[in-house]
């Protein structure tokens, strides 16, 4: 069996996941599904002490951190070993994934699939073996689209549940640390690691509302179909047409307020935008005209917006919908005429959880196959019910 060191070599060369690797005792390493003696990699936004923080960029970020970001000392004290950061997009900024100081990570499942962003560094190295848990941030989807274009398991938590100190960040309203891995009992053990305060037990859930796969035609059947052997009650509570017009009001409301944060978390930088990539610097750039006016009327509404959403799901708390719009895309579909087009069904479905700030977890339906990428659902709970989403996650996973 190739040891620990080898596999992140691999990823390294083959698919460009990793930006630099930490050293660690390869005999401390555990096989056994928890954390302890668990290998993690950090997408190169979480500090680790004695470990530059290059957010995929080539501009200076300053002296190597002398802490670790709590999310990454949280895992370290039940037991993980810190083996590696991973490549990302540059300063998380795009969901293709396209523009790293590093290059662009390959896709292990399927080169010529857009392997998604910004961890997309993170989800490649679980999607190739290398690793079982890995860290990534996810502020409009970027850890569920990547994990969805690379066939793994990938989950935002409730907004604010994980400390994002000694983490670069995005947009903060936002941001939220995630987690790739190949099952979901991981993600619970990393989950509970890392929290502020314990969440609230899992509930048992009978119904699951599975309105926004049903729109989708023959797409899902094979999941409906297996939904029906399962110990859910499939219901079609939700108001598909609400939910809709909740997507397109969070979407119409994000914008203006990642915009801002995202170029007032740069000024201090833009002395070196000569080292930025030039997609990312444009794209930061794009902020400085939001109005503080336009900011607060926008974070007004986000938040009055989360209030009524609530009421979207009352009859049936867990819900189910697509990861990506149209599932994965291909690189070679991906023009400059439709690059704004393309990132928009990337995220369209994992945004709006962003901005309610609601826990979720994309599945891959193909869960048998190491090659080629199929589509992925995604499953939600209200705010607080993380467990609960994990719960289910692992029941559905279990049908496919």
């Amino acid at each position: 069996m190739s040891t620990i060191s080898d596999r992140l070599t691999h990823a390294q060369q083959e698919f460009n996941a990793v930006i630099s690797t930490i050293p660690f005792d390869e005999d401390a390493v555990d096989t056994a599904p928890s954390l302890h003696g668990l290998p993690v990699a950090f997408k190169d936004i979480v500090d680790i002490a004695g470990v530059p923080t290059t957010c995929g960029s080539n501009v200076d970020m300053g002296p190597v951190p002398t802490e670790s970001a709590p999310v990454a000392q949280r895992l370290m004290d039940a037991g993980a070993i810190p083996v590696a950061k991973a490549n990302l997009q540059e300063f998380s900024y795009g969901i293709l994934g396209d523009a790293s100081a590093y290059g662009r990570v390959i896709n292990p499942r399927d080169p010529e699939v857009c392997g998604g962003g910004s961890s997309s560094g993170s989800a490649a190295l679980v999607a190739c073996g290398a690793l079982n848990l890995t860290v990534g941030s996810d502020s409009a989807g970027s850890v569920r689209v990547p994990a969805a274009s690379q066939g793994v398991l990938g989950f935002k938590p409730t907004t604010g549940t994980i400390p994002l100190d000694g983490v670069f960040p995005f947009a903060p309203s936002f941001d939220c640390i995630g987690f790739f891995a190949n099952s979901i009992e991981l993600i619970e053990h990393a989950l509970l690691a890392t929290v502020d305060e314990e969440p609230v037990p899992a509930e048992n859930v009978s119904a699951i509302d599975v309105s926004a796969l049903k729109n989708q035609g023959k797409r899902f059947s094979g999941l409906l179909s297996a939904l029906q052997d399962s110990t859910f009650t499939a219901v079609e509570d939700l108001d598909y047409s609400q939910l809709e017009s909740t997507i397109a009001a969070t979407a119409k409301l994000y914008a203006p307020m990642r915009l801002k944060e995202a170029y007032d978390v740069h000024q201090p930088y833009l002395d070196q935008r000569d080292k930025y990539q030039d997609v990312i610097l444009e794209c930061v750039l794009g902020g400085q005209d939001i109005t503080q006016t336009d900011y607060d009327a926008a974070a007004q509404q986000v938040q009055e917006l989360r209030t009524k959403a609530l009421t979207l799901v009352d009859a049936s708390p867990i819900f189910l919908t697509p990861t990506l719009d149209a599932g994965p895309i291909k690189w070679d579909a991906i023009t400059a005429e439709n690059t704004a087009e393309s990132a928009a069904s990337l995220r369209r479905w994992t945004e709006p959880f962003n901005a309610l700030g609601w826990p979720a977890i994309t599945i891959p339906l193909r869960t048998t196959e190491t090659k080629g990428v199929g589509d992925a659902v995604q499953v939600i709970g209200k705010p607080g019910q993380d467990p609960t989403v994990l719960r289910v996650a692992r029941e559905i996973q279990a049908l496919l």
